[in-house]
């Protein structure tokens, strides 16, 4: 994002201002936040949250991936054994969205996308083209070294992981060995086909 002309940013205010939106998606939802309470929340004018955010939905964008850094998520292990990667990868996540921090959080992320505000094709970009990018060329290399069959579709088992864990985010999380049993499930019934 390229800084306008004038004067520099505070970097102390902005990160306060990303702190609140933080603070108050953790105690609220994304359709209960409002810019009145975030500017009151980091206790700053709205001219000053709208100089730098068009609407709510790329500020929360900013400030949940803010806070977990910009890449937002566990690199695809790569060690030669598909099922034990992906495995792996999925139980990652699973663990992290289980936290319920990290679930309102992702809620909010999710509520931001689906928000229709014209922000929707950047905001996918942000949220989901890295992680998905990571799993399809994961599965493209075991494909190319015939690991699986020629005729899998990356981009099929890329969806039905990321969906597994939207879902899971969505229904509220469980944490537990039941849900990793589903996720290893998940993915050797991908690996192995149903019938």
């Amino acid at each position: 994002m390229s800084q306008p002309p004038g004067r520099p940013r505070d970097a102390t205010l902005h990160a306060a201002i990303l702190d609140a939106v933080r603070e108050l998606l953790v105690v609220s939802s994304y359709a209960e936040l409002s810019m009145d309470a975030i500017a009151a929340r980091a206790q700053v004018g709205k001219k000053t949250l709208y100089r730098r955010w068009a609407s709510k939905a790329p500020l929360v964008v900013e400030a949940v991936l803010d806070a977990y850094g910009r890449g937002g998520s566990f690199a695809v292990p790569d060690t030669g054994d598909l099922r034990a990667d992906l495995h792996r990868w999925l139980i990652e996540h699973g663990e992290f969205i289980a936290e319920p921090t990290n679930a309102k959080l992702i809620r909010a992320l999710v509520a931001a996308a689906a928000a229709g505000s014209g922000d929707s094709e950047a905001l996918y970009e942000q949220l989901s083209v890295p992680q998905r990018s990571g799993l399809v060329e994961r599965v493209r290399l075991a494909v190319d070294g015939g690991a699986v069959r020629a005729d899998i579709d990356p981009d099929v088992v890329a969806n039905a992981l990321m969906g597994s864990l939207l879902l899971q985010v969505m229904s509220g999380p469980v944490v537990g060995d039941h849900v990793v049993g589903q996720y290893v499930a998940l993915v050797d019934a991908l690996l192995d086909g149903m019938v």
